[in-house]
């Protein structure tokens, strides 16, 4: 397993920094180092980063007198060990899955950049953010000619959706523009781009970017700065495609590469008005109280599932399907023959209304078919699922989910508790089956 330095520039940040750094060591992709870079901060940051370097042998405390998010992550980049690069900033936070998934995907696919879905929150409401439709390896002639569609989009400006290869940083000698207040992350990655490939684009949401009271997004980008900002960038927008398009190609497409100083961003609301707009928390399947002190085997095999839910959801996401879509296709696979609406929708825990509109949608791709009725006594139609890639998914996500579930427990211990829980569904299969 391959580590991955997680970059973080720490300015004032200690109202969120706790919820950052938890979320990054929570992650179940281990092989970490976790940079925190300290701006010359004015609030008690540092004290709480040197804090979590004390208790976590992952994390890097370096404090700094205060010279802009730029150079503070320059410094970062110049102690980063990892063989990849992810960069966090400090109000937001990430899905315990975020670095495994992107992780995976760079080298699964031998790419030199990953893009991943992202979370908008706003208040108490989340959104699904993704600018690319399609997930998959795509080249960078793609990945730029997708660009232009939607060039103002954080998706592609920003650092924390991105998976960047040390390599290609040191080998090139990039580095965050220290000149420049105005979009540094969006110049930082058409310089990296122009080194790139193979890009991996990720359908799982890796990341929840919060919008915060004082923050540039949230006060200080007014029209003029808008422009400003702009202004700054248009030059290296501009270069990137002239390097990349032959002459013809690029004074075709010159109108639209110049576009971008009239684009906005379309992905930066999380409002009830905008498809996919939930209440935060609900984006991965509900609600789940974690308040309770009441430790009971219901709040155990609830929380459970809830992981294994959120895990099986990334698998669905980045096949372009529903979570009801993959629930049904897992079941199916786990059983290994076929089955009624009825006994899908049971299992499934899904009305039979629900669970007939997926299985309907299914049908017209690769991973369901109907079964052969001839061979079932019953004059009913059975569904059928049809070995695919989704195997391999589906047995990374059930060892991602041990992996999770028995994190820290030595061979002993998983042996002890085999075989108790053994012992404990004998109790239980005995008084259910006569």
């Amino acid at each position: 397993m391959s580590k991955v330095s997680i970059i973080v520039p720490v300015y004032n940040g200690a109202k969120s920094l706790r919820r950052c750094v938890n979320s990054i060591l929570a992650q179940d992709h281990k092989d970490i180092e976790v940079i925190l870079v300290d701006d010359g901060s004015k609030d008690e940051s540092f004290a709480i980063i040197s804090e979590y370097a004390k208790k976590d042998e992952r994390v890097v405390a370096i404090h700094k007198d205060n010279s802009g998010v730029s150079s503070t992550r320059n410094v970062a980049l110049s102690l980063a060990k990892g063989k990849y690069i992810q960069f966090i900033d400090v109000d937001d936070y990430l899905p315990f899955d975020s670095t495994k998934l992107m992780h995976r995907a760079m080298e699964e696919n031998d790419c030199d950049m990953v893009i991943s879905d992202f979370y908008r929150v706003i208040d108490d409401k989340v959104s699904k953010k993704g600018s690319i439709k399609k997930g998959g390896l795509i080249l960078r002639s793609e990945y730029a000619d997708k660009m232009l569609l939607s060039p103002a989009d954080f998706y592609y400006g920003v650092l924390w959706n991105k998976m960047y290869r040390k390599q290609i940083i040191d080998d090139y000698q990039l580095a965050m523009d220290e000149n420049i207040s105005y979009s540094e992350d969006a110049i930082f990655n058409l310089q990296y781009l122009l080194h790139c490939d193979r890009i991996f684009v990720l359908k799982s949401p890796v990341y929840y970017y919060v919008k915060t009271e004082g923050s540039l997004v949230s006060k200080n980008m007014n029209v003029s700065s808008t422009v400003k900002m702009k202004t700054s960038v248009i030059r290296y927008y501009d270069a990137f495609y002239k390097q990349i398009l032959d002459k013809d190609d690029y004074e075709a497409r010159k109108p639209i590469i110049y576009g971008y100083l009239l684009a906005v961003s379309r992905d930066a609301l999380a409002l009830p008005v905008i498809d996919d707009t939930k209440k935060l928390g609900e984006e991965n399947g509900g609600l789940f109280d974690l308040e309770s002190n009441v430790a009971s085997e219901l709040q155990f095999d609830r929380l459970s599932s809830a992981v294994f839910d959120q895990i099986l959801n990334a698998v669905g996401t980045q096949n372009d399907l529903e979570f009801n879509d993959i629930r049904i296709l897992y079941y199916l696979y786990k059983r290994n023959k076929a089955a009624t609406v009825d006994q899908i929708a049971a299992a499934c825990e899904l009305n039979n209304a629900m669970c007939m509109l997926s299985l309907t949608k299914l049908l017209t791709g690769p991973y369901l078919k109907i079964a052969d009725i001839r061979i079932f006594s019953e004059d009913k139609v059975f569904y059928e699922y049809v070995s695919s890639a989704l195997d391999l998914r589906f047995d990374q996500a059930e060892e991602d989910f041990r992996s999770l579930l028995y994190d820290g427990l030595s061979i002993e211990d998983l042996s002890a508790y085999a075989k108790i829980r053994k012992h404990i569904f004998g109790n239980l299969k005995k008084t259910i089956i006569k």
